[in-house]
């Protein structure tokens, strides 16, 4: 048996580990395909959207990092790096830290004993004490927004931007993906209409989780110029299909289109696979203070899926300050030694009290 499993080797589930195996743990991370394979996945000209810089030296962790000891802005000499550079990162963290990932175990199910938990795989079953959620969320795209979402391919799903055909497409969903899908058909001389029932671009929000990062405003700014990208405010009701084109309802007006709708309405996430394992709320799973299922004691929950409160940890910058928060947990439970946790608060990777974040700005 081992003490941890972790599931999913993207940078939450590798971030966590290398505290896990510096803790001295005995655990395992099971990966149904390979490490950062959701970052290989990503269109060829997707960007993280936060910045990787040389800060670990003055204590402050580079955006990107999934460990204070490292920096993506070093070791991928870029500032805003690709999925396949980005899952290059992860991997040179593996291979560094001699991480006990097992690659081709698909999770089948997870049950519960008195022991803790029996995974069920493709390769027979695993028992853990502990068991961490890290299977993220891009894999699990949301196709079932409206009615006939089905006609639409998800921007998730689109490999290369350079291989869509076609002068006009229409993009339902306005958040980062949206934005994405159009600048990059806008960069490619398309005629790019956008649809979403919130005007992100007007918000005056300062959590990039509710609203468009500084970095694809810049994107936006300079491809649009000339007004090939449009904007209209409303909600897609449904969308229906003939032999000839594909007719989008909103709220206000019918739209006809000859090109495939591309659906950027976002992830339904990895957490539906064991979703009775939590209680549940406003479709957010409820987690005490350590992440840790309210329902399903020694179950916790790290990466984008992680929302506590009213707060959501969808960019990585966020998540990796609550590794150690779960980790430490763990280490408690064990009666492990885990003072290395103190080298984490000192380095500003520890955030322990939600409460004491503020979401102001002076300017």
């Amino acid at each position: 048996m081992f003490e941890v499993v972790v599931v999913g080797a993207g940078p939450s589930g590798v971030g966590i580990s290398v505290i896990l195996k510096k803790l001295g743990l005995k655990f395992t991370v099971l990966e149904r395909h390979e490490v950062g394979s959701s970052f290989l996945k990503w269109p060829k000209q997707m960007r993280l959207l936060t910045p990787s810089f040389f800060s670990n030296a003055f204590r402050m962790i580079d955006l990107n990092a999934i460990s204070y000891d490292t920096s993506p802005a070093l070791s991928l000499q870029t500032e805003h790096p690709n999925g396949e550079e980005y899952a290059d990162y992860l991997k040179k963290l593996v291979e560094h830290f001699e991480l006990p990932i097992q690659k081709g175990i698909n999770v089948e199910s997870v049950s519960i004993t008195k022991d803790g938990f029996v995974i069920s795989t493709n390769k027979g079953k695993i028992q853990s004490k502990f068991l961490i959620w890290s299977a993220g969320e891009f894999q699990y795209p949301n196709n079932n927004s409206f009615p006939g979402a089905k006609y639409c391919i998800h921007n998730s799903l689109i490999e290369n931007w350079d291989k869509i055909h076609g002068d006009e497409f229409f993009v339902i969903g306005g958040y980062e993906s949206g934005m994405d899908s159009a600048i990059n058909l806008a960069e490619h001389n398309k005629r790019v209409i956008v649809i979403d029932k919130t005007n992100f671009l007007s918000s005056e929000e300062i959590d990039p989780s509710r609203t468009i990062s500084p970095y694809t405003k810049d994107r936006l700014r300079k491809i649009n110029s000339k007004n090939t990208i449009e904007f209209h405010t409303g909600r897609v009701i449904k969308i229906e299909k003939n032999q000839s084109e594909f007719i989008i309802y909103t709220e206000k007006k019918k739209i006809h289109s000859k090109t495939q709708p591309i659906l950027a309405t976002g992830f339904t996430g990895s957490l539906a696979m064991i979703k009775g394992l939590f209680y549940w709320k406003d479709g957010k799973a409820i987690l005490n203070s350590y992440d840790e299922s309210t329902k399903t004691p020694g179950l916790y929950v790290t990466g984008p899926l992680l929302q506590q409160r009213d707060m959501i940890f969808c960019f990585i910058y966020k998540f990796q300050q609550r590794f150690a928060v779960i980790a430490n947990h763990i280490g408690m439970k064990l009666s492990k030694d885990v003072s290395i946790i103190e080298n984490y608060k000192k380095e500003g990777m520890y955030l322990e009290n939600l409460d004491s974040i503020k979401d102001k700005c002076s300017c």
